[in-house]
């Protein structure tokens, strides 16, 4: 517990030791073990979403290694990977190829950083973190009765969660 907690800590903290320069957009924690996907922004070199690649995803492998390695690509097609539904110079809007029903966008904040914002609550929020309790099923159709949202209202400077049964 204490291990997997340093390394949250240092990917929050410091994003680009772990991600070679990426920036840490928001992470995904499940109840079945230790493990953690990870999603980075990718700028191009005048600081604007990159046009071929501007989200990538890695997985955390915090039961053996703690190191970040690829995700392989049936979890990327059918579980964590992204649809890009619209790009702009400093948008990016998408969702989950696992569930469509909640959209993300990547843009600036109030403070000129990126970050991922969504809603929870009815409320438009910074995203950080989605977790999601899973209670048995199969490979191909795990059963998650839990989804968590956390993210952070700017303006008020509050903190809030979302809870639902997908």
């Amino acid at each position: 517990m204490l291990i997997r907690f340093a390394v949250m800590l240092s990917i929050l903290l410091f994003p680009g030791f772990w991600s070679m320069g990426q920036d840490v957009l928001f992470t995904i924690e499940r109840s079945l073990n230790e493990d953690q996907i990870v999603y980075f922004l990718h700028l191009d070199e005048n600081g604007l979403l990159r046009k071929d690649e501007p989200i990538s995803l890695k997985w955390l492998d915090n039961e053996n290694s703690g190191e970040l390695v690829p995700v392989n690509w049936i979890k990327k097609k059918f579980g964590y990977g992204i649809e890009i539904i619209q790009q702009e110079e400093e948008k990016v809007t998408f969702k989950f190829v696992s569930y469509d029903k909640k959209v993300f966008t990547v843009k600036k904040d109030a403070s000129g950083n990126y970050g991922v914002f969504g809603k929870i609550n009815d409320k438009r929020m910074k995203i950080r973190h989605i977790y999601l309790k899973m209670e048995g099923g199969t490979f191909w159709k795990p059963n998650i009765t839990e989804v968590a949202v956390m993210g952070y209202h700017e303006l008020a400077n509050t903190h809030t969660k979302e809870t639902f049964n997908p």
